[in-house]
């Protein structure tokens, strides 16, 4: 990924266009205040950062619209944005286009299609950042987070205020939390952190979440072991007390208990065989009409009883009166006359006119009695013929009465055995879901293979992601950059280029390694040390990455790097931008400067066509052959400058 245009649009609709060759030095040089530092905040605006950092004036005011052509290998990327609106100092919307050669869009087609978020998406996809974590090592108390192409502009951009400063070496590093981001990102983009690492952290996850649950199985098994036999044993001993287990049996362990267990998962219920059930109902019916029958003639029994009895009341009253009649021949029948009275049987004068009705009264009686006398016999004869039937419908009521309660008897003797079946089930069914329920864990068990299994898994894995494996990588790494930036020291000719020279990563920094102490690049005297350092220390990285194919942007933009070689910023910032060797020469130590640049140019044809860097400057190198041919544009003086003289003389 390297720069092919910077584009800026007005609010007119033009354009004004800045090129730059792919695989070369890029010089852009002139005046102060013509706009030369804004090209790195615009690249940085437009890689995807929200914050506009472009400086107030000129800038601000003429231009609309902000856009960068990428190049990435054959295929081209249109990344542009507005300027934000009033008051605001942030703005996220974009426009982008993709293909193989764009047409620079005009301001009319430049209307929003993507946000910031997702072009931070698309470039890292492109340039080919897999997916990926951060690497944190156990206990830091920051979160990881995905790497992203906004964490290469560390080492993308120098502004004037990095590219020669003692105390930071990278993009941004004096920012809260930046010098954490980039200790973190960094081993990734060396390539210490192998591709797959992301699939591996979460497979390892996914494989310590399956053993910690495996794990909690097993110490839950473990707890309920006994309590679960101790189930077993007591509904053993159920089984036993109705008849499903051998009484005698006596389990000696959980897999006697198991088997015999098991074995009554066969049971079946006893079969319920009821007769005569349909008779009940008729049986119950023809002992309520026996009854009625019985009840009928009883009542006849009583009724001719006491018939009987008032009859025998009758006669034997009766009786005790003729007795008595008798015994006083009250009515003599030699003396039947009317004239003749019946109590002193004497004649009278006049006739009794009742005397013969009471002789026929006491005939009609002495009949009665004889009639009376004659029926009682039949009577009794009657009652003992009904008494007699009564016995006989006693007897069959009884005899119907004993087939019912057979019946009745029959019908508890089959409920009984119902009753039973359903203990019987529910014991089983309890036997059941025990041994469905039940995980006796012995040595081979499933679970305790499963935690076999998934502990090999987690020790392959965590091998795989040995933090100590990828420190010796990025150790590796680190110290073959280091002899590359060695050799560098000298060609610039830093000092203490007899010892070597090193990026220490956990300080972000460059050492060079004395043999009484290491020195820091902190601690080096003048700008020309500290100059030197991060530009060893940036292209030594840069190198590491084309030659590695890594997922950084092959572009290194650095903003005004010569200032160190001047006397004073006054001087440095009044320099006219043309190739003015004497002024050069008065104001700067010219060979340090050519040397600087000579060294950019060796880098960059070294790793070319796949390295490209911007510079730029104040100064001019007029001398300098590969200096001219690497300007982008005439010196930006005399009313040249990024935004137009054109679009500021507009009303």
């Amino acid at each position: 990924m390297q720069i092919k245009s910077i584009i800026l649009y007005n609010s007119s609709g033009d354009k004004r266009t800045l090129n730059f060759h792919l695989g070369q030095v890029n010089i852009i040089t002139g005046e102060s205040s013509r706009g030369k530092s804004a090209l790195l905040e615009i690249v940085d605006y437009c890689l995807g950062r929200t914050e506009f950092r472009i400086p107030d004036g000129v800038i601000q005011n003429q231009v609309a619209w902000y856009a960068v052509l990428f190049q990435i290998n054959e295929n081209q990327v249109l990344i542009a944005k507005p300027k934000p609106s009033e008051n605001t100092a942030s703005q996220n919307q974009v426009y982008y286009d993709f293909g193989t050669n764009i047409i620079l869009p005009e301001l009319s087609q430049l209307e929003p299609n993507s946000n910031d978020e997702a072009i931070v998406s698309f470039l890292s996809n492109l340039i080919g950042i897999s997916p990926n974590q951060s690497l944190i090592e156990e206990g830091a108390s920051r979160k990881q987070f995905e790497v992203t192409i906004r964490h290469t502009c560390y080492y993308i951009f120098q502004k004037q205020s990095t590219v020669a400063n003692q105390n930071i070496l990278f993009n941004r590093q004096e920012e809260p939390h930046i010098p954490l981001a980039i200790k973190d990102t960094l081993p990734y983009f060396l390539g210490a952190i192998q591709e797959d690492r992301l699939r591996l952290q979460k497979e390892l996850r996914q494989a310590r979440r399956n053993l910690t649950i495996a794990q909690s199985r097993l110490k839950e098994a473990e707890f309920f072991s006994r309590e679960k036999l101790i189930i077993g044993y007591n509904l053993l001993l159920e089984a036993q007390r109705v008849g499903l287990i051998d009484s005698n049996l006596i389990a000696e362990d959980a897999n006697d208990i198991l088997e015999e267990l098991r074995s009554t998962l066969t049971w079946e219920a006893n079969e319920i065989i009821l007769t005569g059930n349909d008779k009940f109902p008729e049986l119950q019916a023809e002992v309520e009409e026996i009854r009625q029958e019985f009840k009928h003639i009883h009542e006849k029994i009583v009724s001719v009883e006491n018939f009987l009895k008032r009859e025998t009341g009758f006669s034997k009253e009766a009786n005790q009166q003729l007795l008595r009649l008798k015994s006083i021949n009250l009515f003599n029948t030699e003396n039947n006359s009317s004239n003749h009275c019946p109590l002193c049987n004497s004649n009278v004068s006049e006739p009794i006119p009742s005397l013969s009705a009471m002789r026929e009264s006491l005939d009609t009686l002495q009949n009665n009695l004889k009639n009376v006398e004659v029926t009682q016999p039949r009577l009794l004869e009657y009652i003992e013929k009904l008494k007699e039937e009564r016995e006989e419908i006693r007897q069959k009521i009884q005899e119907k009465e004993l087939a019912i309660k057979t019946l009745i008897d029959e019908q508890e003797a089959a409920q009984q055995i119902r009753d039973n079946n359903a203990h019987i089930a529910r014991i089983v069914g309890r036997i059941s879901l025990y041994l469905e329920t039940v995980e006796l864990t012995d040595d081979n068990s499933q679970i305790r293979l499963e935690i076999e299994k998934l502990k090999q898994l987690i020790d392959n894995y965590e091998q795989q992601l040995d933090i100590s494996e990828i420190k010796a990588i990025l150790s590796s790494i680190l110290n073959r950059l280091g002899q590359e930036m060695t050799k560098w020291a000298k060609t610039l000719q830093l000092e203490h280029t007899d010892s070597p020279y090193r990026l220490d990563l956990d300080k972000l920094t460059v050492i060079a390694d004395r043999p009484e102490r290491p020195i820091p690049m902190g601690r080096m005297g003048g700008g020309e040390n500290w100059l030197g350092c991060h530009l060893i220390a940036l292209l030594a990285l840069h190198k590491h990455f084309v030659e590695r194919n890594r997922p950084v942007p092959h572009f290194l933009i650095l903003d005004q790097p010569t200032q160190i070689y001047f006397p004073s910023e006054e001087a440095y910032l009044n320099l006219p931008g043309t190739s003015s060797d004497e002024i050069m020469s008065a104001s700067a130590d010219m060979a340090a400067v050519e040397r600087m640049f000579n060294f950019l140019f060796d880098v960059c044809e070294q790793l070319s066509p796949n390295f490209q860097i911007i510079v730029t400057e104040h100064a001019n190198l007029g001398n300098n052959e590969k200096f001219q041919k690497a300007l982008v544009e005439e010196p930006w003086s005399d009313g040249r400058a990024l935004v137009p003289e054109s679009w500021t003389s507009k009303i």
